[in-house]
């Protein structure tokens, strides 16, 4: 009956009031599941059918139901809809057969086509959206929400969320259109944006007009500044022009003074110098007085001389001595290096040479000058010895150091896996060849290795006897068979510069070697033959088969590559591992781990150079940068021995090559003092014959010279004096005549020019110059000149930079309005585009707007009063109604004693936005945007706007909330009880018995159903009455099942229960009819009770 009433498998829930989450399907009650393990259903592909019939007052009929094919491989299932009008149930609609059903196709043309009777109609549908508006319509015209209360009443659940009841059963759903009043508020909120917009442009045009205001006052102050500046420096040149004109006068005027001094001062001097002359005439003309002058001059030249030469000596003395102690730590170091002795060195240190004379001393032969020439010899012929040994000092210590960093690149490249670089050094050739070879044959670099790359050496105490023996042969290249004959075309082409290389012939080495017979031991990377197993026999020379019964040294190598074992084997296979080197004896050829290698009865030890050296195996790259890495600590040692004898040698060559210019310049001093002696002994001759000449009559005849002499100089002092200062006032007045004035008058009249002609410049206009003027006149009038020119030249930058900092300042805002509003560029310090843009904002434009924003917020708020304010209000007024009406009905009935009243009161969460709704009616003519009403409740005025305005979602929830009347109220429901006590239904849920949770359930559901089929209207309408109710009234006792069951015949509601059987017995006072179905195997059937024999059961009972 669910499906047939509802429709849609999505929907109906099956059997949900047994089990909660259960998983039962259509095609579950179709197909017959059982769910057993041996047969999950009973039938395959099946067809059912499900059919209403109802009856009108006026014993008319009509019938609605369902066809349903289920198939067996999990399709789901197809199912025909269909509605008879006007005709009682027929089986024949259904059945082509006793039995068998029509499939949904079939009954579709079947009823389509069937004759029935007068006024009457059929109709089947497919889709269920069709179905159900056709039913609801049929079934009286009923609501959307019927189907869901439908389930919902089989759906049994314990009532505890009164919100939800009263959304889905008691009010329906009825939301708001806000369309018309979202598109209003948005289109406010457009002309809003815009008119904030505008305003925003205005604020930052006026910030620009505020700044171009600035830069004119900066500018103007700076125009004044400067000005004040330029007259300052005029007037200072004016006031030093008169200074300089004064001067002038008292110049001249001191001047003829001084000239009327100066030529009595000549006239002086003149009689002074007759008197002077007179007295010198008759000095020189005595003999004596002439003697001691020539006497006089002569000492002092030789004074000169003499103490030149003394300090000469004396240099000489010094130099000579430390040349003495440098030669004696030379001979020292001569004899530390175990050198010969040069004998002019030996001369020189013996030498000693006389003060004065510069003779030798305690010799009979000796020559200094000689002697120092000799030592000069020697010292270089020592330099030139030492310089060699620095030279090639210095190459040994550059090749030390280049080894070493060749080294240190080849460790850090073998660390790093290329191997390849110590081959090239080890065998250049060879790696000249194999990049030939891969270059013009294409190879890769796996096709021509190296034999080492492709030996290992597992056991490392014979890796110094396979390293040593294989030696240059560990650098033979392997190429592949087929480009042999190419590669050796290759090698004779280069032959002039590839030399020692070595190619193995591959091929021909495994076509000559014939292996009669091998066993040997596999290893992990190749095979090894051991002692008594192995029997290589190739032919070669003379005596060329070889049988060896020992275990030999190629039995050391393993190999993968064919070639390289048959090599290996050619090369060492006929070397006996021996332990000791007495064990060498017993054979021909043999070899020790010390690499004692015995061949044709002569041992030999092999080069330590080339078996400590190791290419192969993985213990090759570790070894090859171990050694690398003690011959760098050995090259380390080896600089320092160099270093330090380094420093000796520049010690040596500071005793002997730098010593060669000291000694020239010694051997030059020599020759210089011989004549020391010689002018000591003139300078006692002279000095001796001037102390015996008779002065007496000199020294009166000096006394008189040198008093007039001393009267002469005191004159020409005087006159000099003023001719000096004749001299300064006569340069003085010149200057001032012909330099200072004149500069003085250029510079005022510039000056004064230069402030009118920046006034110009500035196009300053006349009352900017009476100002700047005035401003000037003020200043001197408080101000000393310099202080006004000081002051104006130390703020000029200043007001520079202030003026500059506004026109920027500006320039950066008309830019970032330009950028911002697409007001195209300006290269102009001046606003004046940008003011007549704001004036065409401020008068035109924002008016505008205003007046459209007034328009559009009248529009707004008449769609709010009038589609959402007032019809929320008449919703929600309704909503009580409704609640209201159905408590008159609940307010006579008892269940068990008690009664049940459905109460309300405004949701906390929408309380503001209630409030405000509700309040609306008292505003009266006055805009809800500017009146108090909209102060008053401010809160829900944002809240209801956020989400008007929020995004245009018909999903978004919280618009949704604001649109449907019933989540403005709170809602519950209040038992009273017997005693007059209350309880809220909400708060004693968790709290009472299951009988008395239930019965609210009841309740509510049969004012729903009333509800839902209007019969709480003052007509009654034209609806069904169903209500169905599945293991109705299990927890409840007899009394609220008596009152449940009146309260909803009361209401005239048909009722359908369904409950098990033992609780059927106490609901036959309250039932009309009963049906009981009974399943025997796979079969159910419908029997009818009789209901007042059953009565009489049960009494008698």
């Amino acid at each position: 009956m669910q499906f047939a009433l509802v429709g849609g498998q999505r929907d109906v829930r099956f059997n949900q009031a047994a089990l909660s989450g259960g998983k039962r399907t259509l095609a579950s009650y179709v197909r017959g599941e059982l769910g057993t393990e041996a047969q999950r259903y009973l039938r395959g592909d099946a067809t059912g059918v499900v059919a209403l019939e109802f009856k009108n007052p006026d014993g008319t009929f009509f019938a609605h139901g369902a066809v349903i094919d289920a198939y067996e491989d999990g399709r789901n299932p197809d199912v025909a809809y269909f509605i008879v009008h006007n005709a009682a149930l027929n089986d024949n609609w259904f059945f082509k057969a006793p039995g068998q059903l029509f499939d949904t196709r079939a009954f579709k043309r079947h009823l389509e086509n069937f004759a029935l009777p007068p006024n009457a109609s059929a109709r089947v549908f497919t889709r269920l959206e069709d179905y159900r508006v056709h039913l609801l319509n049929r079934l009286g015209q009923l609501k959307d929400t019927f189907p869901a209360k439908i389930v919902k009443g089989l759906a049994f659940s314990p009532l505890t969320d009164i919100r939800s009841f009263v959304h889905n059963y008691l009010l329906d759903e009825n939301l708001l259109d806000v369309k018309t009043l979202q598109a209003q508020l948005e289109t406010l909120r457009h002309f809003e944006s815009l008119a904030a917009d505008v305003r925003e442009r205005i604020t930052s045009l006026t910030n620009i007009e505020d700044l171009d205001k600035e830069r004119l006052s900066n500018r103007r102050r700076r125009i004044t500044n400067t000005y004040v500046a330029r007259r300052a420096q005029a007037d200072v040149f004016l006031d030093e022009l008169k200074s300089r004109r004064l001067e002038l006068d008292s110049a001249k005027l001191e001047f003829h003074r001084d000239e009327i001094q100066r030529d009595d001062l000549s006239r002086s001097l003149r009689f002074a110098q007759s008197a002077l002359t007179d007295a010198e005439i008759a000095l020189h003309t005595d003999q004596t007085a002439q003697r001691e002058k020539e006497l006089r001059d002569k000492l002092a030249s030789l004074t000169a001389e003499r103490t030149l030469l003394t300090q000469r000596q004396s240099d000489f003395d010094r130099s000579l001595a430390a040349e003495l102690t440098d030669a004696k730590k030379l001979k020292k170091l001569l004899t530390a290096d175990k050198l010969e002795i040069p004998d002019a060195l030996e001369t020189f240190i013996r030498e000693k040479v006389d003060k004065y004379t510069s003779t030798q001393v305690d010799t009979e032969t000796g020559n200094t000058e000689h002697a120092i020439r000799n030592t000069q010899e020697a010292l270089t012929s020592l330099g030139e010895h030492y310089a060699r040994e620095q030279t090639l000092l210095n190459e040994q210590s550059t090749q030390l150091k280049t080894e070493a960093s060749n080294l240190e690149d080849e460790i850090r490249k073998l660390r790093t896996g290329d191997r390849e670089a110590t081959v090239k050094v080890e065998a250049p050739h060879t790696s000249r060849l194999r990049e030939i070879l891969r270059a013009e044959l294409g190879l890769g670099a796996n096709e021509v290795v190296y034999l080492c790359d492709v030996l290992q050496i597992p056991n490392p105490e014979w890796q110094n006897a396979v390293e040593g023996l294989l030696g240059f042969n560990r650098f033979t290249l392997l190429v592949p068979p087929a480009h042999y004959d190419a590669a050796m075309q290759l090698y004779r082409k280069y032959k002039d510069t590839i030399h020692g290389a070595t190619l193995l012939d591959t091929e021909a080495i495994l076509q000559s070697t014939q292996v009669d017979t091998y066993t040997g031991k596999q290893g992990k990377n190749g095979t090894r033959n051991t002692e008594g197993t192995q029997v290589n026999t190739y032919t070669g020379k003379k005596n060329g088969t070889r049988n060896t019964q020992h275990e030999t040294l190629s039995s050391e190598v393993l190999t993968e590559n064919p070639a390289a074992r048959a090599y290996v084997d050619l090369l060492l296979g006929n070397y006996v591992k021996c332990d000791s080197i007495e064990g060498l004896r017993n054979y021909r050829t043999a070899i020790t781990q010390e690499c004692f290698v015995r061949r044709n009865f002569t041992d030999s030890h092999l080069n330590p150079q080339v078996y400590k050296r190791w290419f192969i195996g993985e213990r090759a790259a570790p070894r090859q940068i171990e050694q690398r890495e003690s011959r760098i600590d050995e090259i380390a040692d080896e600089l320092k021995k160099l270093n330090k004898r380094e420093t000796a040698l520049r010690e040596r060559l500071a005793l002997t090559r730098d010593k060669i210019r000291p000694f020239i310049e010694l051997e030059h001093a020599v020759e210089a003092l011989a004549i020391l002696p010689e002018r000591k002994a003139q300078h006692a001759t002279l000095t001796k014959e001037l102390a015996a000449l008779d002065t007496r009559t000199i020294e009166t005849l000096k006394a008189e010279v040198e008093k007039h002499q001393r009267e002469r100089d005191q004159l020409q002092s005087e006159t000099a004096a003023f001719e000096r200062r004749l001299g300064n006032l006569e340069e003085k007045i010149k200057q001032i005549e012909t330099e200072s004035i004149p500069g003085l008058e250029r510079s005022a009249d510039e000056s004064i020019q230069s402030a009118e002609s920046f006034l110009i410049q500035e196009n300053a206009d006349d009352e900017t110059k009476s100002d700047v003027q005035k401003e000037y006149e003020r200043r001197r009038e408080r101000q000393p000149l310099e202080v006004i020119l000081q002051n104006a030249s130390r703020y000029e930058n200043d007001y520079q930079n202030a003026e500059q900092r506004s026109r920027d300042r500006l320039r950066e805002a008309k830019q970032a309005y330009s950028l911002k509003y697409d007001f195209g560029t300006d290269d102009t310090e001046y606003a004046t585009r940008y003011m007549a843009e704001k004036e065409k904002l401020v008068t035109s434009e924002l008016p505008n707007y205003e007046n459209q924003i007034a328009r559009q917020r009248g529009l707004a708020e008449q769609e709010l009063v009038e589609n959402f304010i007032h019809r929320l209000r008449e919703q929600i007024e309704d909503a009580r109604q409704q609640l209201a009406f159905l408590n008159g009905t609940l307010a006579n009935l008892r269940f068990g004693g008690e009664r049940f009243e459905f109460i309300h009161q405004p949701a906390p969460a929408m309380r503001q936005v209630f409030d405000m709704v509700m309040d609306s009616q008292q505003v009266m003519g006055d805009s809800l945007f500017d009146s108090d009403f909209r102060q008053k409740h401010q809160q829900g005025w944002d809240l209801l706007f956020e989400r008007l305005t929020s995004a245009h979602d018909d999903e978004n929830a919280e618009l949704r909330e604001l649109q449907d009347y019933r989540n403005y109220l709170q809602y519950d429901i209040r038992i009273h009880y017997p005693n007059g006590d209350r309880a809220l239904l909400s708060q004693i849920n968790a709290k009472k018995s299951g009988g008395e949770t239930t019965t609210p359930f009841y309740v509510a559901m049969a004012a729903s159903f009333a509800q839902a089929y209007r019969l709480n209207q003052a007509r009654p309408s034209d609806t069904i009455r169903l209500a169905l109710f599945d293991e109705a009234f299990g927890k409840m006792d007899t009394a609220r099942t008596a009152s449940a069951l009146h309260f909803m015949r009361e209401a005239g509601l048909q009722v359908l229960l369904a409950t098990p059987p033992d609780k059927s017995g106490s609901l036959l006072p309250y039932v009309d009819s009963v049906c009981t179905v009974v399943r025997k195997n796979n079969h159910s059937f419908v029997i009818d009770i009789d209901k007042s024999e059953m009565i009489e059961k049960l009494e008698s009972q």
